[in-house]
């Protein structure tokens, strides 16, 4: 039947699409990660001692939270006030993830009535990390 060779040949090339976007991203995140290792290679042995991997550890923690923080600092003003997540809470609520909507709305406000150390009612990046070091893992 050609109608099912042609949806055979479609969802081929919707793989190849996905498989392409994925070694690209793949490849970024190797050229990311090959870049981290030499900058904390410091004796520029080809290897990382103890003191290099956790200088490593370190870097890699610090760049994941600032990535972390500003993908919820939507204007990009360096703090995370109410409105922005009214808009992410909002969009969540949209795609139907109620649940971690819910989630969200809740530790924001945590965050705010624990780690907003000025009061201003907004989180800067300093008061965010400090929120994320006080989390538990279930």
């Amino acid at each position: 039947d050609i109608l099912a060779v042609f949806d055979a040949v479609i969802e081929q090339y919707h793989m190849t699409e996905i498989l392409r976007d994925e070694a690209f991203h793949f490849d970024g995140m190797k050229d990311m990660v090959k870049g981290a290792i030499a900058r904390n290679d410091v004796k520029k042995d080809g290897f990382l001692d103890w003191n290099e991997y956790m200088a490593l550890m370190m870097e890699a923690r610090s760049t994941w939270l600032l990535a972390l923080f500003n993908k919820y600092d939507l204007n990009n003003d360096g703090e995370i006030d109410q409105s922005e997540m009214d808009k992410i809470v909002a969009k969540m609520n949209e795609s139907g993830n109620t649940t971690m909507a819910k989630d969200m709305r809740e530790r924001f406000d945590s965050m705010l009535a624990n780690f907003d150390a000025n009061g201003d009612g907004m989180i800067s990046l300093t008061e965010f990390t400090e929120a994320i070091k006080s989390l538990k893992v279930k």
